[in-house]
C-alpha cells in the first residue's frame, strides 16, 4: 500500500482557478496539468491545504518570476471548500518518493518543458503515471504532493470520484471571488 496523507474532515482546502471556470472543474479534456490522467478517464480538483499553495502554483509559473501582473491575477479567481469527511491521499513526498520509485526532481516535474514547445505531456510523464497508479490501485481520493514553486505548502490533486467529499459552504459570491477585491 502506498504512504497516505490525510486532509481532515471539516478542513477548508483551497482554490485558485481562472474566472471563466467553475470552482469544481475537474479539467479531464487534456492531460496539460501535473495530475491530471493521461488517458482521460478521469478528471482532477487542483486544491490547497492553505490559500498559498493554490497562489503559488497557479501564478507565478517560471520560477524567475519575481513579480505578478495585476492584470493576470484579475484573470483569477478564489474558493474555499470543506471537507466533509476525511480525505484518503497518496503520498508521493517524503517517504513517498522511494515507493513510487521516484525524486523530488520528477515530482517537481520541469516547468520550463511543460511551458515550452515539448509539451506538458513529457513534463508531468512521471506525476501522471502516479495520479494514474493510484486512480487504478486504490480508493484513494487523490494525491496530496507539495508545491513545487513553495514546498512547504501541501497541496492536493482530488480526484472527481471523491467530488462528493467536498462542498461549497458560501454563496457563490464568496466561494468563487477575485483574489483581492
Amino acid at each position: 500500500m502506498a504512504p497516505t496523507g490525510t486532509f481532515r474532515a471539516g478542513g477548508i482546502p483551497h482554490r485558485v482557478h481562472g474566472a471563466a471556470l467553475d470552482p469544481r472543474w475537474y479539467g479531464r479534456r487534456d492531460a496539460a496539468w501535473r495530475w491530471n490522467d493521461p488517458d482521460r478517464v478521469y478528471g482532477v480538483l487542483y486544491l490547497g491545504v492553505l490559500p498559498v499553495g493554490p497562489f503559488a502554483e497557479t501564478l507565478p509559473r517560471r520560477p524567475n518570476d519575481r513579480a505578478v501582473l495585476w492584470s493576470h491575477i484579475l484573470q483569477k479567481r478564489a474558493a474555499a471548500f470543506v471537507a466533509a469527511r476525511d480525505l484518503d491521499l497518496g503520498k508521493p513526498h517524503g517517504e513517498g518518493l522511494g515507493w513510487f520509485r521516484t525524486t523530488a526532481v520528477a515530482i517537481a516535474a520541469d516547468v520550463e518543458a511543460a511551458l515550452g514547445s515539448t509539451g506538458a505531456t513529457t513534463a508531468y510523464r512521471v506525476t501522471q503515471a502516479i495520479s494514474a497508479r493510484v486512480h487504478r490501485q486504490s480508493t484513494l481520493d487523490g494525491v496530496q504532493y507539495r508545491s513545487r514553486f513553495d514546498n512547504d505548502e501541501l497541496c492536493i490533486a482530488l480526484f472527481n470520484r471523491a467530488d462528493d467529499a467536498v462542498s461549497i459552504p458560501f454563496t457563490s459570491g464568496l466561494s468563487n471571488r477575485p483574489l483581492f477585491l
